[in-house]
């Protein structure tokens, strides 16, 4: 059952609709027509606040501390405008929606004696959770985006934070705005010149720990009629050289058989006309474009990286040890040789996504944690 209203502050340091912030906007649709009342503080302005303060919801700029520059004087400006937003809006629950800007979210819950809530999004060592959760500094709840993600992490929170207060609410999708789509599919194929060949490829950022060298290494050892691998995603700040040095190393291996298509706002038709998505990551906490792909009906070849062998097993593709290469090749290799094979891990690719990302579900799920704490 659903408290009448619920009023929640989210703190946010992702300015973007991407990463961290697409549960979250999937909170906001799903539960406000329930009684959600949202507030949105972030820390630097974006897609994410626009889109918000679009939906009629109140959205603040407020410059918050992050680990690297957290200090108690720091803290007095953006702890006087949060606290008039908590007596404003008549808030009831604080959610830092990054670890990071927990500390911040903590300071807050006390000088307000509110509950404060977590989401975990990237793994945390033992001297982060004792600094920032420790004894009085616990939250009421921490959310893991997977179960691999928590299990990363619990050599870090395990003693800080009891397990009683542990919660695994995984990145959710609207499933139905990420579908099947054989128009999408023909549309992406034709615009880019990918003609009828199989399509093998990845979307994220061009940066060190997404390992794309392994992808177009294993690429290059496969002996497929028309392969082409297509790569959608651009350099983030600081990493510009190492992207650059990227590209000229794939279209050194692959020629034409590569496409790099830079940043997609818009991903639906590049992953319906993906036959395969590979990940080839070190860690990933949940990913987003994993399930993306899953929800699209494309399935998924990819090292276990944490917690993407949880995203994908059993119906959703295959694993493969992690930085494998030789494995890599040996399983994209099979799996294109049988192009009906194929075909069929798309229906299986789909159900896994309606069994583990739907929002919907996810979004209950949440709503009835905030209910149990207003209820203590």
């Amino acid at each position: 059952m659903y408290s009448a209203v619920m009023r929640v502050l989210y703190l946010t340091m992702n300015p973007n609709r991407a990463s961290t912030t697409v549960p979250t906007e999937g909170w906001f649709r799903e539960l406000r027509p329930k009684g959600l009342e949202p507030v949105l503080a972030s820390n630097e302005i974006g897609s994410f606040h626009d889109w918000t303060a679009a939906q009629g919801i109140p959205a603040f700029h407020v410059r918050m501390p992050v680990p690297s520059e957290f200090s108690k004087a720091g803290l007095i400006a953006p702890l006087w405008k949060l606290r008039r937003l908590v007596k404003r809006f008549g808030i009831q629950i604080i959610h830092s929606n990054e670890q990071d800007l927990y500390p911040v979210a903590q300071y807050l819950g006390k000088l307000c004696s509110l509950p404060v809530v977590v989401s975990v999004h990237f793994t945390m060592d033992r001297g982060f959770c004792e600094w920032a959760f420790g004894g009085s500094r616990n939250p009421r709840t921490i959310f893991f985006v997977s179960a691999g993600s928590r299990d990363a992490c619990r050599p870090g929170v395990e003693g800080v934070i009891p397990e009683a207060k542990w919660r695994v609410l995984p990145n959710g999708l609207d499933l139905e705005h990420f579908v099947p789509d054989r128009e999408k599919r023909e549309q992406f194929r034709r615009q880019h010149r990918l003609d009828a060949g199989p399509v093998i490829g990845v979307a994220c950022a061009l940066r060190p720990r997404k390992q794309l060298e392994h992808l177009f290494e294993a690429a290059s050892h496969l002996n497929i009629p028309g392969l082409r691998v297509v790569v959608a995603g651009a350099a983030v700040k600081g990493d510009e050289a190492y992207a650059e040095e990227l590209r000229r190393v794939a279209q050194a291996r692959l020629g034409d058989r590569l496409v790099m298509l830079g940043h997609l706002d818009e991903l639906r038709g590049f992953y319906n006309a993906l036959d395969v998505f590979v990940n080839t990551s070190q860690e990933e906490a949940c990913s987003i474009s994993v399930s993306e792909s899953l929800a699209c009906g494309c399935p998924v070849v990819a090292y276990p990286s944490k917690s993407v062998d949880g995203q994908i097993l059993p119906d959703g593709g295959e694993v493969v040890p992690q930085d494998s290469v030789h494995d890599l090749t040996t399983v994209l290799g099979r799996w294109l040789a049988d192009q009906e094979a194929l075909r069929n891990r798309r229906v299986g690719a789909r159900r896994t996504a309606e069994q583990y990302f739907d929002i919907r579900k996810l979004s209950r799920q949440l709503w009835e944690e905030y209910d149990r704490i207003l209820a203590d």
